[in-house]
């Protein structure tokens, strides 16, 4: 080994990387695809594979990646006790979220050295521009393994890897590599700042615009939270049911000259464009299940109630179908 070098021993995960930023893009922001069915839940009623994720398996699991397009690796990143080093987050809409890592392992000759690969996400390993394994399951929020031998050379080796996971929701997103192989490997201490979290920004406050209603003071501020609420139901963010029952309330007890013209007009389009349950057309992180469910019914027959006549983007039906469905829906959860 050479001096200044730590240990990997049989058994040992590699505790320490180099690591970039996240690189966060939103995904499948303009689908308009076939919403998730039946068949892709389990017999119990709960969520199995989002159709979401279904896509971005499609589209992304097999897909190349760029070894040379690897973003600066200017910070560290460390396990815990467990050995897995964790990226995990929430985010309110699906985000394809990607890093790079690197570690520099001594060999003490040519060969190929076993390491078992575990990862929430997809992981790709490469040394000196080669590709050494590729491991994609992308399983939401469980751990999968498989067994590789990394062909490493007499010496020094940069290993690069590149990470990456659909978020939906609360999301575990990590990597855990543990040699298994004899005999002992050098490695190269990492230093440098430790990777910044990444907030989640708190959700429009729908309280306030409608105290503000109800106290007929409308202006700048209600206008502003207004936009907000829009903003998040527009997106479909996890969470925005509730903002939309704000909406549902709003338009029953404002006038539509307390708001600018274009302002109130979009609180319909808004109303009538959301997805109310998964077998609607769309394609987000929106959690229709367990005690989210009965407020999308609850919120489905109001919003059917106050537009009879419209038509309904997401589903197609008329107002007084997303009523009566709604209801339905609503009395067997409650039965």
């Amino acid at each position: 080994m050479f001096q200044g070098e730590g240990r990997l021993a049989q058994g040992d995960a590699i505790t320490h990387f180099r690591v970039s930023i996240a690189r966060e893009e939103r995904f499948a922001e303009f689908y308009t695809g076939e919403g998730a069915d039946g068949r892709l839940h389990h017999a119990s009623g709960q969520p199995g594979e989002s159709f979401c994720r279904q896509i971005f398996c499609q589209t992304h699991a097999r897909r190349g990646v760029d070894p040379s397009q690897a973003m600066p690796l200017n910070h560290i990143a460390e396990s815990g006790d467990s050995g897995i080093v964790s990226f995990s987050g929430f985010r309110t809409l699906p985000f394809h979220v990607q890093c790079w890592l690197g570690v520099d392992i001594v060999a003490p000759r040519d060969g190929e050295y076993a390491f078992r690969l575990g990862t929430c996400g997809g992981v790709r390993v490469w040394r000196s521009g080669e590709q050494l394994a590729c491991f994609t399951p992308f399983t939401r929020n469980q751990m999968q393994y498989v067994l590789v031998r990394l062909a490493l050379r007499e010496g020094k080796n940069s290993l690069l890897i590149h990470l990456d996971e659909l978020f939906e929701r609360d999301t575990d997103f990590s990597l855990h590599m543990v040699y298994l192989d004899e005999p002992a490997l050098g490695i190269v201490p990492v230093t440098g700042n430790p990777l910044p979290a990444n907030p989640v920004p708190p959700a429009p406050d729908g309280n306030r615009l409608l105290a503000l209603i109800a106290q007929r003071e409308y202006g700048p501020e209600a206008d502003a939270l207004l936009y907000r609420l829009l903003k998040q139901v527009s997106a479909r963010e996890e969470g925005s049911v509730f903002s939309l029952l704000t909406l549902l309330q709003l338009w029953k007890n404002a006038r539509q000259e307390d708001f600018p013209e274009p302002l109130w007009r979009r609180v319909k389009s808004t109303i009538l464009g959301y997805r109310y349950w998964h077998d609607e057309r769309g394609c987000d992180a929106m959690d229709f299940w367990g005690e989210n469910a009965p407020v999308f019914h609850a919120a489905q027959m109001q919003a059917g109630a106050l537009f009879p006549d419209e038509r309904f983007i997401a589903s197609s039906r008329f107002g007084h179908q997303q009523q009566r469905l709604g209801g339905m829906r609503l009395k067997g959860v409650n039965a």
